[in-house]
């Protein structure tokens, strides 16, 4: 899209200038490395690194003006000083654009887990209406027209003014986002204004960034600021993190509550489940909807409901709904079954955290009277205090094969050991460094009529090892695993077939 001029006066309102009644431009950069004459500079506070450091690193490579947090003596060119330079970055990112998210309506899901699942149903909902609608989340970024591997769960703030601008070219009229904790920390979506959100659940996630439980929580809670007046917003009546912000949020927004519960405003009720799927009845604002879906669990009940919610309160009828809702039969990695003719029920998932791990083996425990068999490991270089947590919640499997994950730079035996230490029996616990011979061992104890749980990375196809990404997706492996199994014949290593395949 084209970029144009923006007055910063005009388009961030309360701010102060130093040597200047105004600035006037059209090119910003927030990294002074990468300064062209004529940019202006903006500071930001990275949890890294702060751009206020490198103020003179930017001047000298032809920064005309500075955005900033405080007025500074010692810069003699202009100075725009603002509260948060974060936030106006992201404003400044969607107005030299043209504001292009005023012609979308945008609707943003926050939570723990569910997102993912939620945006994909809604989305799939908005389109059975005949909306033309753009996706932004972990699985891709749809602009209307082209789909692009995502980068992050939600794009910097200046990926985000150019995704929305390209979905405003294709004409889209809805756009569904997965909204991270660290993007509502860092302002990245400041330059929009959300038709609706929800917060799926708050539980245990991204300590090693955010420190803590409150500070996780007041960053989810930020979503609510983005909301137009009188908008609403979702909250999961069932989760102790929702409920723990749920009375701030009540003094001063259109706050409707869902889960299980009978005090929720929206509900949703399992009617029947099996290993192909389960029957739900929604009972919504306006309609009662009765759905049969591929997707099992009750946390998906929860997602179905959330994006059904979510889509009545955009004005969608029941009927679309519920042919949203039923055209989906799994999203990408979230309990994805895979069946090769195998006598057992396997499913691959992206649970990483110890919630994420409970819901799915609660979810097997509805499919078996047999065993429930689980595979899974904890991220490199993330929050190490939540794996002996995720070791807790594994304790409610039968057969536990803890392996390798995504280990980063850190050294896989290391993170083993940690989540090693959260089990009451280790003894009974199968460890497997090679991720591959892990899910091979989970695979061959399973008998008839046993559920096996591959978990933590469900849709990623490469695994993070120090500075290499290696080709690894655990739905291929484990279903070339399942035939070799079925075959008993021996499989090459998948990493074997990676080095070869380089």
């Amino acid at each position: 899209m084209e970029v144009r001029s923006i007055s910063l006066r005009a388009s961030l309102g309360a701010v102060s200038f130093v040597g200047t009644g105004d600035i006037v431009a059209s090119q910003f950069c927030c990294d002074s490395r990468r300064v062209q004459p004529g940019d202006v500079f903006v500071a930001l506070r990275g949890s890294r690194s702060d751009g206020h450091q490198h103020l003179d690193t930017a001047i000298a490579g032809g920064a005309v003006s500075v955005i900033v947090e405080r007025p500074l003596s010692h810069i003699n060119v202009p100075q725009c000083v603002v509260a948060d330079t974060r936030f106006a970055f992201a404003r400044i990112c969607m107005a030299r654009l043209g504001s292009p998210q005023r012609a979308i309506n945008v609707t943003g899901v926050t939570g723990t887990n569910g997102k993912t699942t939620t945006t994909w149903l809604l989305r799939s909902i908005l389109e059975t209406a005949g909306r033309t609608t753009g996706l932004l989340g972990t699985l891709e970024y749809f602009d209307g027209r082209t789909t692009e591997h995502p980068s992050l769960t939600t794009p910097d703030a200046e990926q985000l003014a150019h995704y929305i601008g390209r979905m405003a070219r294709n004409q889209v009229t809805e756009c569904v986002m997965e909204i991270s904790s660290h993007a509502l920390h860092q302002q990245r979506c400041a330059g929009l204004t959300l038709s609706a959100a929800a917060i799926t659940n708050i539980t245990r996630d991204h300590f090693d960034y955010h420190g803590d439980a409150d500070k996780y929580r007041a960053a989810k809670l930020r979503i609510a600021s983005l909301l137009a007046c009188d908008k609403p917003i979702l909250l999961g009546i069932d989760d102790a993190g929702c409920q723990a912000i749920r009375k701030t949020l009540i003094a001063e927004r259109n706050v409707i509550t869902f889960g299980f519960s009978a005090d929720a405003n929206m509900r949703v009720e399992t009617l029947s489940c099996s290993p192909a799927g389960q029957s739900i009845r929604l009972s919504l604002d306006s309609s009662s909807i009765e759905i049969r879906t591929a997707m099992v669990g009750r946390h998906n009940a929860l997602n179905l409901l959330v994006a059904a919610a979510l889509a009545e309160q955009s004005g969608v009828s029941a009927s679309d709904i519920r042919s949203g809702l039923e055209h989906v039969m799994q999203v990408p990695g979230r309990m994805e079954g895979l069946n090769v003719g195998q006598p057992f029920a396997v499913f691959v998932d992206y649970a990483h955290t110890p919630d994420g791990i409970a819901h799915c083996i609660a979810t097997a425990r509805l499919l078996t009277s047999g065993k429930v068999i689980l595979a899974f490991g904890a991220g490199g270089d993330r929050d190490r205090h939540k794996r002996p947590l995720m070791a807790q919640a594994a304790e409610a499997a039968d057969e536990i094969v803890v392996m390798s994950d995504n280990p980063r730079f850190e050294p896989p035996g290391q993170i083993i050991a940690d989540i090693l230490v959260g089990f009451n029996s280790p003894d009974r616990v199968l460890t497997c460094v090679d991720r591959q011979h892990g899910i091979r061992a989970a695979l061959r104890v399973a008998q008839p009529g046993d559920v096996v749980i591959i978990a933590g990375r469900g849709h990623e196809q490469t695994q993070h090892i120090r500075d290499r990404r290696i080709s690894f997706d655990d739905r291929r492996v484990t279903r070339r695993l399942l035939l070799e199994l079925l075959s008993d014949a021996p499989l090459q290593s998948e990493l074997q077939r990676s080095a070869k395949s380089a």
